[in-house]
Formats: structure tokens, sequence, C-alpha cells
């Protein structure tokens, strides 16, 4: 599972592209942004293609979002996206 920590963002940056694939193999782009580094509460934001990702998915309150990074060749980084939601106790996909 993915931290913040685990993005990477370059020296002076506050926002990146991601791409992830879901687990029905689709890719999808996300923009990351967080807030300047004098905040002490980053307070992540996804724009790019994160409604219609979110919609797709009827998502809502309280449903989780997982994302795992993986090593591609070479110095690459390939990010995989879930959506979860909690039902009897249970996590459960959502697609």
């Amino acid at each position: 599972m993915a931290n913040l920590e685990d993005f990477e963002f370059p020296a002076g940056q506050h926002a990146i592209n991601i791409e992830a694939t879901d687990t029905i193999e689709q890719q999808w782009t996300f923009k990351l942004s967080i807030r300047r580094n004098n905040n002490p509460n980053p307070k992540p934001v996804f724009t790019g293609q994160w409604i219609p990702f979110v919609r797709e998915r009827g998502l809502r309150a309280g449903d989780r979002i997982v994302f795992s990074r993986q090593q591609a060749e070479g110095d690459g980084v390939q990010y995989r996206i879930r959506a979860e939601r909690k039902i009897f106790n249970i996590w459960v996909n959502v697609r």
C-alpha cells in the first residue's frame, strides 16, 4: 500500500502525474497535488481522470482507495489502484 511519501515529487514541485492500472487492467492518469512545503498538512488532491474513476465505480464517502507501488523495468515505477467498500465489516473491491 502506498503512502503519500511513496509518490516521488521532484525538488520544488507540488504536483505530479500518476499513471495507475486498476483491477480490470484499465489505465488511469491522475494529477496528484499537495500544498507547498511550508504547510504542515499536505492534504493531497487528485484531479485529471479522478472524477471519471470515482463515477465509474459509484464511489461514496466511506469507501477507500488503495494505491500500490511496484518497481518496473529499469528505474521505472508502476502504480496499481483499487477501490474498496466495507460490507459487513469486510473490505471488498468495487468495480
